[in-house]
């Protein structure tokens, strides 16, 4: 797809930014940024009406220690079967709740594929929205996040206090 096709919109949120790739079909990107960076993926960064008129509101809420609760439409094109899966999974962590790589890859029926599910997740494009976040080591440990276990620690913190109880 030509990059004239994409659009951006970025939200400011208290620890930093949100920018989001999108086009009339769905979500391609979600990205979680400190700073203010301009997109080399989408060079005509603007910040674009997003056909989803609640998405902004919620991630910002999100934020403020409050669920995505919308059904956004996520673009699937490019991602292998196995990853597929291991994304689908993923969406159905609750808010809040944890699971381990081991106990993702016995739902994804490779018990013995931890790492293979760790492999699916770095490819995740909409963290957030596929709130692989959520997904921790064996004993609880935080390793492995795309977008750096800085955030995944705040958003994990963020769930913890919204909920009142220890991930």
């Amino acid at each position: 797809m030509a990059y004239s096709e994409w659009k951006q919109h970025i939200i400011e949120v208290p620890s930093g930014f949100v920018s989001l790739t999108f086009n009339e079909k769905g979500i391609y990107r979600l990205g979680l940024s400190r700073e203010l960076n301009i997109s080399e993926f989408c060079p005509a960064v603007g910040k674009e009406k997003l056909p989803w008129p609640d998405l902004a509101d919620e991630i910002q809420g999100y934020f403020k220690g409050r669920e995505i609760k919308g059904d956004y439409p996520i673009i699937w094109d490019g991602y292998s079967a196995w990853t597929l899966k291991v994304l689908q999974l993923t969406r159905l962590i609750p808010y809040g709740e944890t699971v381990s790589y081991k106990r993702l890859a016995v739902m994804a029926g490779v018990p013995k594929g931890a790492r293979a599910v760790g492999q699916a997740l770095h490819r995740n494009r909409t963290p957030l929205l596929i709130p692989c976040h959520r997904v921790v080591g064996q004993r609880g440990c935080l390793v492995g996040f795309g977008q750096g276990l800085e955030w995944k620690r705040e958003l994990l913190d963020l769930e913890r206090s919204a909920q009142g109880a220890d991930l």
